[in-house]
């Protein structure tokens, strides 16, 4: 019953929306009247869903000027004044507790991607929505958490017990056991198992969750090792596991409304229940649980990790009880065996199944999940265009169906970050490209083929085109325009692509200017039903008769955000709403996909609009 109780409050923290919410509820207590004739259970989960509105109503929190630092990164630390929390980046050398004071706030904003990690959108689930990179020291703490923190960080290959020990995440390790707090769990049962045989349990157990609390507070309370401390305390309340499941569930929901979707908290809560529910074949469910797992959340999985997930775990125990000893032996880097793949709502969906019915009853059939994503992958039926935000550069990717062809327009650079290593690469394998047929470098400027060096060497490049005389090779009807033209400067000699499928036509300007633009008019009678708007958006392009013949319903920019040339300009954007042209921006609306089938075509963009485009 109580189990019930808190399934239900944890989808409603889930659903977040109060309407879905609200709906949620009539429909749960309809279920609840027929499975439990005790109105009192009713009366209660009415209190749980109204205590999950409260929760996850937005609440404006004052930014502060001073900030003690309570969490340490990779790249990065937490500062925490009362309810507000704020990201600090700097070269500075802070330490736990150390007081500063933060000059400049803005909001947090990453080049957001799909299939690629959110740090903007991990950041506002832990309710931190602005960063800093001025700060100012004024106290240096001298506490023993401070101390303790300073000795691990000198110790010689210290890193991997700084992740076991602070989640400071550290490549040797499968980020995995990092997010799901193994190491001190591992050694909670080691321990655990080894003096029981000579005391009572119960007793050990008290003993273990002090000590826990008192790791948290001279350590960290990591979300998973919050959890933990709240399941030691479950099973000194309570007796049967249900019950020990719904008193976690329920008190992390109330201290992380907004994280209960982290894997942090989901893997385990799902391991749990397959070992209280599930009676047979168990070890398959559980690694078929983990497998469906680290494809959603991590869009990878690491196949010797995966089959030894057991072995390793108990070794993180150990590594966690005798860091401090053999630091100098630690090497945990695990063979590269590893698989891409993000999922779609298909296979989430089919997952949800498969799990709800495994823990009824396993059946062999159940495996047929496992051909999902090769389905997803090569039996795609949609044509998709996909235009990547990475930054002040341009990349774009189309894919045909079933996989028959990949042509990539650009593979921009920035200054500030490898945009091949950081976005193009994990795109491609998370959507399992493994070649590119052609590659189309539109100009020779570094924000267009600055990253054609790295790219060639991470995967294979069957074709690059960077003239207009070359052909693409591909079965679908696709042109190089305007051969021959009259160029100014090296913009305007940008390769123009024109291409069409499912009766939807595609025109990619490069940088090219308003006297290309005019040339095209005068040398062709153009149509478009998308248009990738020349030169980022800048008032240079975008010629309001130029756009007004080709009768375009979408237009899209690739640019910065808030860029140092004032992409897209003012005057290009007042263009684009005078014409009626849906324009979607990078820097706004992160990454954007179009999708056709037949004469079926819908445009997704990365922050979740959705739109269908008639034609």
């Amino acid at each position: 019953m109580m189990l019930m109780l808190s399934l239900g409050f944890l989808a409603c923290l889930i659903l977040k929306e109060i309407l879905c919410i609200l709906c949620f509820t009539l429909f749960f207590l309809v279920y609840l009247y027929y499975r439990f004739k005790d109105k009192r259970i009713r009366i209660l989960f009415i209190f749980f869903s109204l205590l999950s509105c409260i929760l996850v109503y937005p609440k404006e929190v004052q930014q502060q000027d001073t900030y003690k630092i309570t969490e340490i990164k990779k790249g990065y630390y937490i500062g925490k004044n009362r309810g507000s929390k704020i990201l600090i980046q700097t070269d500075l050398d802070l330490k736990f507790q150390d007081e500063v004071k933060v000059k400049h706030i803005e909001p947090i904003h990453t080049d957001d991607n799909f299939t690629l990690f959110s740090f903007t959108r991990y950041n506002e689930n832990k309710n931190i929505r602005f960063k800093t990179n001025s700060v100012e020291i004024i106290h240096k703490s001298t506490s023993f958490k401070a101390r303790l923190y300073n000795y691990l960080k000198s110790k010689p290959n210290s890193s991997v017990v700084l992740s076991l020990y602070y989640g400071i995440h550290d490549e040797s390790i499968d980020e995995i056991y990092t997010m799901l707090g193994y190491g001190y769990m591992s050694a909670y049962y080691i321990v655990l198992h080894v003096l029981k045989r000579k005391w009572d349990e119960t007793r050990i157990r008290r003993i273990l969750l002090v000590f826990s609390v008192l790791f948290g507070h001279f350590f960290v309370f990591t979300l998973a090792f919050t959890r933990f401390v709240l399941y030691q305390l479950s099973t000194l309340l309570f007796t049967s596991k249900p019950n020990q499941m719904a008193f976690t569930i329920l008190c992390f929901g109330m201290i992380y409304p907004n994280q209960v979707l982290s894997i942090s908290f989901v893997c385990p809560l799902l391991l749990q229940l397959v070992s209280y529910f599930c009676t047979e074949h168990k070890w398959i469910v559980q690694k078929m649980v983990l497998l469906g797992l680290m494809f959603i959340y991590f869009k990878k999985v690491n196949l010797i990790s995966l089959l030894f997930f057991n072995i390793f775990r108990k070794l993180y125990g150990l590594i966690f009880l005798f860091g401090f000893i053999v630091q100098d032996l630690i090497n945990l880097k695990l063979p590269d065996l590893t698989i891409h793949y993000a999922p779609r709502i298909l296979f989430i969906v089919l997952f949800i199944i498969f799990y709800i019915q495994c823990l009824k009853h396993f059946k062999w059939k159940y495996l047929w999940i496992c051909i999902v994503p090769f389905l997803e992958i090569y039996c795609n039926p949609f044509f998709q265009v996909y235009t990547l935000n990475i930054g002040q550069a341009d990349c774009s990717i189309i894919v045909e169906p079933f996989h028959k062809s990949v042509v990539m327009i650009d593979c921009g650079q920035n200054l500030y970050r490898d945009n091949v290593e950081r976005i193009i690469m994990p795109f491609l394998e998370n959507k399992n490209i493994h070649a590119i047929d052609t590659l189309i470098l539109t100009h020779d400027d570094f924000d267009h083929n600055g990253g054609y060096d790295s790219l060639k060497d991470k995967i294979e490049i069957k074709q690059v085109i960077e003239d207009s005389n070359q052909s693409v090779h591909v079965d679908y009807p696709f042109y190089l325009l305007l051969s021959e033209r009259e160029s100014k400067d090296i913009n305007d000699s940008s390769l123009i692509s024109y291409f069409t499928y499912d009766h939807l036509t595609y025109l990619f300007m490069g940088d090219a200017s308003k006297q290309i633009e005019k040339q095209l008019m005068a040398t062709y009678d153009l149509k478009a039903d998308v248009i990738k708007v020349g030169h980022h958006g800048s008032n240079t392009s975008s010629d309001p008769d130029f756009l007004d013949s080709l009768d375009c319903k979408v237009a899209l920019i690739s640019c910065g955000y808030k860029n140092k040339y004032g992409h897209p300009s003012v005057e290009t954007l007042k263009t684009l709403e005078n014409l009626h042209i849906n324009t979607l921006c990078t820097s706004d609306c992160g990454s954007i996909a179009m999708y056709s089938l037949f004469h079926f075509s819908f445009v997704v963009t990365n922050d979740g609009m959705f739109g269908i485009i008639w034609t």
